[in-house]
């Protein structure tokens, strides 16, 4: 088990911003049922009974624990789980879709956040962390995720809601403050502007640039102009601290495996998915609102 120290990092990084994925392919279809029988329509009604949960999910069997975690995690508005054979003895499930709506991670609302996972095992353990584990420990809480075939993202996040975050809130790092801090969306990138100071020096910044994603886990700043007080700048002290925000958004250490490749920005939301879009299908549902 990673240290808490190295884990909170990681969770850090894990989630902040925009941080989930989902789409199935032919190759992963059931085998026919001419081998092993069709459901009984008791099993097919049972897969298709929905689950409620609303401000809490008290309730310990596997679904009822991979749900909470989420909520936990994300604290969404909402939140559905579908959840295709599993888990077995060993923990494994063969398919899994989650839609959060409202999610918010480091004080930032996500609009929707979508997944699916294709043959995942997760390290069950306890629900109360009598394993030896403490509660909350892991990278999805108490059920950690040992192995994942692939993975399948869609994350959609809006321009009002990064500037109803920014308003009034003050960043730091490197010794530096921003403050008064706007963003505008842009097809392809963004301008935003802010109030830097840093020991004596204090100074409007406007910084526009274009996105892009590295090495299908990453979204970065690419070719960024950066202007102070309406003049553009090689300022090193500002230069210096914009290059310490790179990345905006790390998925390298995501539970899930997913190779990022659409980057779709307008003048109102900024969208991050893999190739293959999310799918959801019929299975063991649960569903949760938080009012």
């Amino acid at each position: 088990m990673k240290s808490s120290k190295n884990g909170e990092k990681k969770a850090g990084r894990r989630y902040s911003a925009v941080c989930a994925a989902a789409a199935v392919s032919a190759l992963f279809i059931l085998v026919p049922l001419a081998v092993f029988g069709g459901p009984s329509r008791a099993s097919a009604a049972e897969a298709r009974a929905v689950r409620t949960f609303t401000g809490t999910v008290e309730e310990t069997d596997f679904p009822a624990r991979l749900l909470r975690n989420l909520v936990e995690s994300l604290a969404p508005e909402s939140l559905e789980l579908v959840l295709e054979d599993g888990p077995d003895a060993s923990g494994a499930v063969r398919r899994l879709y989650f839609e959060a709506r409202g999610a918010k991670q480091g004080g930032i609302r996500i609009d929707s956040l979508r997944l699916e996972a294709l043959f995942v095992k997760f390290d069950i353990g306890s629900p109360s962390g009598n394993d030896g584990s403490a509660p909350g420990e892991g990278n999805l809480g108490d059920l950690n995720v040992s192995e994942a075939v692939q993975g399948y993202f869609e994350g959609r996040v809006l321009e009002k809601d990064l500037n109803d975050f920014l308003l009034g809130a003050t960043l730091t790092g490197g010794g530096a403050e921003w403050k008064d801090l706007r963003f505008d969306l842009r097809p392809g990138g963004f301008s935003a502007s802010a109030r830097f100071a840093s020991g004596v020096v204090s100074a409007r910044v406007v910084v526009e640039s274009h996105l892009e994603i590295e090495d299908r886990d990453r979204l970065r700043m690419r070719n960024y102009r950066v202007s102070v007080n309406n003049a553009e700048t090689d300022m090193a002290m500002i230069l210096e601290a914009i290059e310490k925000a790179q990345p905006l958004l790390d998925f390298r250490d995501f539970p899930f495996p997913v190779r990022l490749r659409e980057l779709t920005v307008d003048e109102d939301a900024l969208v991050l998915a893999t190739r293959v879009a999310p799918t959801r299908f019929e299975g063991t549902t649960l569903r949760y609102e938080a009012r």
